[in-house]
């Protein structure tokens, strides 16, 4: 994106920081430098925020709390009592390693701090024609984007500093139910295109994962994302995200729809860094399993379920071993699942339903994040299954009908061939097969047409 990036406001990471200290559940509490632990300290959350923050810090620190520890390890973290459901995060939350964080049947809506920055309306790819965003002569508008927060995410994981590499930050991390909600403190008086568009809310991840490994989300519920996505793993080994629903998106007018996944699987680059080192370390050994996105009651649906946009600067940055399977995904303004730059992944048994497009796997030739980007190598892909899916395609809001399902070799600036590939067994209405050059079918497999 031209102007501000995505994420360019994140550099730094999540630093450690002071951890508030327990109050009465019913008044605001004050911040308290007393404890040092993986949380921010801040200024002005209610009681039962806080004590939730000193529960994550204990559980960091590997002191166990009063609902002890699961079959894995991890110390449980319950964030949801009775009578007070609700959680207004003003900052990102931050789970260390071995916590599970059971939210079932809490709420959680962000309020951060907020400031104007200026954007820049993307005018190159298709996007839905309304509501319209207003712009000066130059394609610019003026919007919120976070302020004062460590990251513009609800939730992240705790790494340590800003070298760290790899899978290297505190894992064995759970997230379990609740609802997740980034915009309705900002938009819930407001109405027509201010409310459509959630003018006054900023930008924001819900779930982010970086530099770990062994990170499970499962039943979770996440309302009306703005931009962004409501998982995402960036450079994270061994992760599932499973029986969640992602309901409801505002659409990014200042990047194309094929940015649009409620489930990311990204690398750390300069520009998409939110803690520890831009290393370009890829996500691997990664389930997305019997998810749901889709409309909201206020707010129309994802572009995407679950795909990746991003390639490393350096060859060989390629996400891996990656299963998707069970998922339905209803009225997807793009391809309902869209993984480039993935090898050894599987499609299997979903249901995409009034979709924009289907299924779309491509590999993604190394470059530089230069404005324009520059190829710096062919980043081949191997392995692609695309199996028993039921797939319908219709023209969506942004006039735009792509394939049912499509396999594609990278060409920009090398050849980036995509090998042992099978596509079988798949159900298509309103929507074709497609496949380009230098893809390769695997050995005694007929590809449907």
């Amino acid at each position: 994106m031209a102007g501000i990036s995505r994420r360019g406001l994140l550099r730094g990471g999540v630093a450690i920081g002071a951890a508030t200290a327990l109050g009465s559940a019913a008044a605001a509490a004050p911040a308290s430098a007393a404890t040092t632990g993986v949380n921010p300290s801040v200024t002005g959350e209610a009681a039962h925020v806080v004590s939730l923050r000193k529960a994550l810090d204990d559980a960091a620190a590997g002191i166990v709390g009063p609902h002890g520890v699961d079959s894995k390890g991890r110390i449980i973290v319950k964030a949801w009592y009775e009578g007070v459901p609700t959680y207004t995060l003003l900052n990102t939350l931050v789970i260390g390693g071995n916590t599970i964080l059971d939210a079932t049947g809490a709420r959680f809506v962000a309020k951060f701090p907020t400031t104007s920055r200026v954007y820049t309306l993307d005018q190159t790819n298709p996007h839905s024609p309304t509501p319209a965003y207003e712009t000066n002569s130059q394609g610019q508008f003026t919007a919120p984007a976070v302020s004062g927060a460590k990251a513009a995410t609800m939730l992240i994981n705790h790494v340590p500093s800003s070298a760290t590499t790899g899978y290297s930050a505190p894992g064995n991390i759970a997230v379990k139910g609740g609802e997740w909600d980034p915009i309705s403190a900002w938009v819930w008086q407001d109405s027509g295109d201010v409310r459509a568009r959630a003018d006054k809310a900023p930008p924001m991840n819900v779930l982010t994962f970086t530099h770990t490994q062994d990170v499970e989300v499962e039943g979770v519920t996440v309302w009306n994302v703005k931009w962004w996505h409501a998982v995402e793993l960036n450079a994270v080994r061994r992760g599932v995200v499973r029986d969640c629903f992602f309901k409801g998106w505002v659409e990014d007018p200042t990047q194309g729809l094929w940015h649009g996944e409620a489930v990311q699987l990204d690398l750390p680059l300069d520009k998409n860094t939110w803690a520890g080192a831009s290393d370009g370390t890829p996500t691997v050994d990664v389930q997305v399993l019997r998810n749901y996105a889709g409309a909201s009651g206020s707010q129309p649906a994802w572009a995407k379920l679950v795909g990746s946009h991003t390639a490393g600067d350096k060859a060989g940055r390629i996400h891996a071993r990656v299963l998707i399977e069970g998922n339905t995904v209803d009225g997807a303004k793009w391809d309902a699942i869209g993984a480039m730059n993935t090898t050894d992944i599987t499609v299997r048994g979903n249901t995409i339903n009034d979709s924009c497009g289907g299924i779309y796997v491509s590999s993604l030739t190394a470059r530089t994040t230069d404005q324009p980007p520059v190829a710096v190598a062919a980043n081949p892909i191997a392995g692609v299954d695309i199996v028993d899916n039921q797939v319908s395609v219709t023209m969506g809001s942004s006039q735009v009908q792509r394939n049912a399902v499509r396999v594609v070799a990278d060409t920009f600036g090398f050849v980036s061939p995509v090998s042992d590939v099978a596509v079988t067994g798949n159900t298509v209405t309103g929507g074709a097969f497609s496949y380009s050059s230098n893809v390769t079918f695997r050995q005694g497999t007929v590809p449907q047409r």
